[in-house]
């Protein structure tokens, strides 16, 4: 029986090991190609692009950044500079003034408001611009050079998400900047290049970063707010249809003092791949490949891993022999030979991408639960909790009146929405970023069955709050005004219902009454 389960465990090992090898060496292959040029005889359309930067105190970084984006070698009059000063308290609106050909936006609210909310406030106030074809995003410590909008305006010719490299200059670094460093230019010039040339998805980087305007109108958000969040935002745009593309051409330069490194936790990837296991999405070649690479393994763990089977593979007589593991760890030693020529790093640098995986490796130790009590005494992340609000709602099919409740979930960062009639439930997709989104969701649900939610949200009263916030649940109840001109919006929220509720104009309601027989 033992004998039997190490065989099951040394074949699903083996199978892992494989499946990885094949994957690092295709990788590492197609990063060796050149990306196809745009034939000289197609013309390039010069987009419209507004450029967004977000500063926070970047007096330092900014204003050069604003020289850089007025000295660019892409026409004027294609392209509009909007800064947002988020509770600055440097220097640094006088000398963006001085400077000009931007449009600030000076944020004051008592505390920063953060980039993920500043930036969603501003979409809000620019999304009904016309002649806008994209969005691009910077980070107020980036440095460029005068062809950057070009490269981007090159980029969005044949891709609608186009996520550019963000490259280290070291000055005066720490080994941890400088094992940053190197690794951050392998994973750009092998890794990301590689998953670019097989038409694959990588993650946006929110600092260097071009959307096109109808795909933000589409999605209706932005998530900024930090890696995990980041990494969320990614498959929710490859499971809309829109694939973020790594361009590595496309560079932004960052000094190591003024780098943050972004890194998606590993508690957060296992919940994502955990949260879109049922998700009818993984009929998407694009978005199913994107999941499954969250498990691509650590490098030293996969070494270990690998003598682990040749020892096994000899002390016990499986039936794969031992030269079947040599042969795929050779060619694997080879592509990862290789990867080092392609990414350009010298032979001092190998022991620092070699270290880099160990600390990695305590880094994640860190996050689990048990031990992040010990290093830290912070408290538990709030993108890994679980809150609930359970709601009393009225549903009706144009006659008659459901009392229902509806639970508004909030888990590992996505928003859900269980409806409940008796014993009976339904669920929203799991993959809304806001809970609006997932009320919506659960309201074009209940529409297709013939009845609808007496709530705010789809109430003729309401008209939404633009705050910035990624829920956006908060908004006006326009009924006084309706009455009395000179009366002012009460604010409510989206599940709030009341008898003055008005129906929007939407399709004819049918009659459900089977519907809810079936469901008693």
């Amino acid at each position: 029986m033992l004998d039997r389960l190490l065989l099951i465990l040394f074949d699903i090992i083996y199978i892992y090991f494989i499946l990885y090898t094949a994957y690092f060496c295709t990788i590492v292959f197609a990063s060796l190609k050149k990306r196809k040029a745009i034939a000289e005889d197609v013309q390039i359309k010069k987009n419209n692009l507004i450029v967004v930067v977000y500063a926070h105190n970047n007096e330092a970084t900014v204003v050069s950044l604003l020289e850089s984006l007025c000295k660019q070698d892409y026409p004027s009059s294609n392209y509009q500079i909007h800064i947002i000063l988020d509770k600055c308290t440097d220097d640094s609106s006088n000398k963006l003034e001085i400077i000009g050909g931007a449009k600030i936006w000076r944020l004051q609210d008592s505390e920063p408001m953060g980039k993920d909310k500043a930036i969603s406030w501003l979409l809000e106030n620019l999304i009904s611009f016309r002649n806008v074809d994209a969005f691009v995003f910077l980070d107020a410590t980036s440095n460029i050079t005068n062809t950057y909008l070009k490269s981007i305006n090159e980029a969005l010719q044949t891709d609608d998400v186009v996520v550019g490299s963000t490259n280290i200059v070291l000055e005066n670094p720490t080994l941890k900047q400088t094992m940053y460093e190197k690794v951050n230019k392998f994973n750009n010039n092998v890794i990301k290049c590689g998953r670019a040339r097989l038409s694959l998805c990588n993650p946006i980087n929110s600092g260097n970063l071009a959307i096109k305007h109808d795909i933000i109108k589409t999605v209706q958000c932005i998530d900024f707010k930090d890696a995990n969040s980041e990494l969320k935002y990614s498959f929710l745009l490859t499971g809309s249809g829109f694939k973020p593309m790594f361009h590595n051409e496309i560079k932004t330069y960052v000094f190591s003092n003024d780098y943050v490194p972004k890194r998606a936790t590993s508690g957060f990837k296992y919940s994502l791949i955990l949260n879109c296991l049922k998700s009818k999405l993984l009929r998407n070649f694009y978005f199913t490949e994107f999941l499954v690479s969250l498990l691509k393994p650590n490098p030293v763990l996969f070494g270990i891993l690998t003598i682990a089977l040749l020892f096994f593979g000899i002390q016990y007589q499986f039936h794969i022999p031992p030269v079947m593991i040599i042969i795929p760890a050779v060619i694997l030693l080879l592509a990862f030979t290789m990867s080092l020529l392609k990414s350009r790093l010298n032979f001092s640098s190998i022991g620092q991408i070699i270290m880099f995986p160990f600390y990695s490796i305590f880094s994640t130790i860190k996050e689990l639960s048990f031990f992040k009590n010990i290093f830290t005494m912070k408290k538990e992340d709030e993108s890994t909790r679980i809150e609930k609000l359970t709601v009393d709602v009225m549903v009706t099919n144009g006659k008659n009146n459901y009392p229902c409740t509806i639970d508004l979930v909030s888990e590992s960062g996505f928003k859900k929405v269980i409806f409940r009639y008796g014993n009976k439930k339904r669920e929203s997709k799991k993959e809304c970023v806001r809970m609006c989104d997932a009320i919506s969701n659960m309201s074009d649900i209940l529409s297709k069955n013939g009845f609808r939610m007496k709530i705010c949200q789809t109430c003729a009263y309401f008209t939404a709050k633009i705050d910035g916030s990624d829920n956006m649940i908060k908004g006006f109840c326009n009924k006084n005004i309706v009455a009395d001109s000179s009366a002012e919006a009460e604010e409510t929220v989206l599940w709030h219902s009341c008898e003055s509720y008005l129906p929007q104009e939407v399709n004819n309601v049918v009659d459900i009454s089977s519907y809810i027989k079936n469901r008693e």
